[in-house]
């Protein structure tokens, strides 16, 4: 099979080792720094919606209280914040704890700078709790700067205290094509993003003792077919570059994930297909508040996460129309001929290409990152 990541963009072979100026092991006092901000972060998305609801149960016995968490819910919700540079840094604590390794070399940071052209980095799995996109921001700030942009979550996620400020400190922004566009088309952004979203929330599982070998292929599910994103990149030009994130899932386990590829009989009424049909509607219920509602948890039945290692790899980028390279209006990136109107079949044979090399990126690189027998499904 032919490698998705190859040399000639300077994306190695072999697995290499996250690294940063911080010392290997950490010591004992930046350890638990490291571990208090993977709390933190996890505990943020339960955090956030409970000081919301907090207030109006509150307030029939304890009005003062319920007033005086109400004002600070406004602020926290509705005072501006910039991002945060110094803030992406924290997260080199996560290379010990999750053993952070990737596939990108000096000679790929090369490739951007002298290439210098629009990009969509679209990172799968989301996952339950997305620390590998955090991670991926203290990578991509020390390692190759000049590929770091702008964030995209939905407008729910940026109206959650404690949530919006971790997402604002890494110039994450909202999701809305309008956004996007002008993010991209004037202010020369690129644009990280999680194209799977709530459904691949609802998606992550994490291996269980059990999986291997010794009971038979283990399926990581994704779900990549978003065309509304090959579209973007044929309105923007801008070349696209999938990433997989081993061991994303393994992070968190979740009460109720999906089980794609299972019917759900409404006349069963046997305990497992009614936990099917529950997962699928709390799904729906997601999709439609476009937030993932659900339960998880780590270590000790806490939002504590487990530590897998973490293997952040990419391909070589997609350029939506081969050949057409050229500087924008503004003179200041690369970007293929834009398509205002892309017609059906063009963005149909942008998302093969899309699919494809993500099924030749896993293959090429599970074997190193520890998932010899897990087969990769896409929905």
């Amino acid at each position: 099979m032919k490698p998705a990541a190859t040399a000639k963009y300077g994306l190695s072979q072999t697995l290499i080792k996250a690294k940063s100026d911080l010392p290997t092991p950490l010591p004992f006092h930046l350890l638990f720094a490291g571990w208090l901000l993977a709390c933190i972060c996890s505990s943020a998305f339960y955090i956030g919606p409970i000081l919301l609801v907090l207030p109006p149960f509150m307030c029939l016995y304890y009005p003062k209280v319920a007033l005086a968490l109400f004002l600070i819910n406004l602020v926290l919700v509705f005072y501006p914040i910039k991002p945060w540079r110094r803030f992406r840094t924290f997260f080199e604590l996560f290379y010990d704890i999750f053993d952070v390794h990737h596939n990108m070399t000096p000679k790929f940071t090369q490739f951007l700078a002298n290439e210098n052209h629009l990009s969509i980095l679209a990172m799968h799995p989301h996952a339950i709790i997305p620390l590998q996109a955090f991670i991926w921001s203290a990578f991509c700030d020390r390692f190759i700067p000049q590929f770091y942009g702008v964030g995209a979550t939905s407008d729910q996620a940026l109206r959650l205290p404690i949530v919006r400020h971790i997402l604002l400190y890494l110039s994450v922004g909202s999701a809305h094509k309008d956004v996007i566009l002008h993010s991209m088309q004037t202010d020369d952004h690129n644009l990280f993003i999680l194209p799977g979203g709530v459904a691949e929330i609802f998606l992550s599982q994490r291996h269980s003792e059990k999986d291997g070998s010794a009971s038979g292929p283990y399926i990581q599910s994704i779900k990549a077919r978003r065309y509304g994103l090959m579209k973007l990149a044929l309105q923007t030009g801008a070349a696209i570059f999938p990433m997989y994130a081993f061991g994303a899932t393994d992070v968190f386990d979740q009460l109720m994930p999906v089980k794609k590829g299972s019917t759900v009989s409404k006349k069963s009424h046997n305990l497992s297909s009614l936990v099917d049909y529950l997962s699928e509607a709390m799904e729906s219920i997601s999709r439609r508040v476009h937030g993932g509602l659900t339960l998880y948890w780590g270590r000790y039945f806490l939002p504590i996460p487990h530590n897998p290692k973490l293997t952040l790899v990419m391909a070589d980028p997609i350029y939506p129309v081969p050949g057409t390279t050229g500087w924008n209006e503004n003179g200041t990136k690369k970007t293929c001929k834009k398509i205002p109107n892309p017609t059906p079949e063009q963005v149909e044979e942008l998302m093969e290409r899309y699919v494809d090399a993500l099924h030749r990126l896993f293959e090429q690189y599970k074997v190193q990152a520890g998932y010899p027998n897990d087969i990769l499904d896409i929905v």
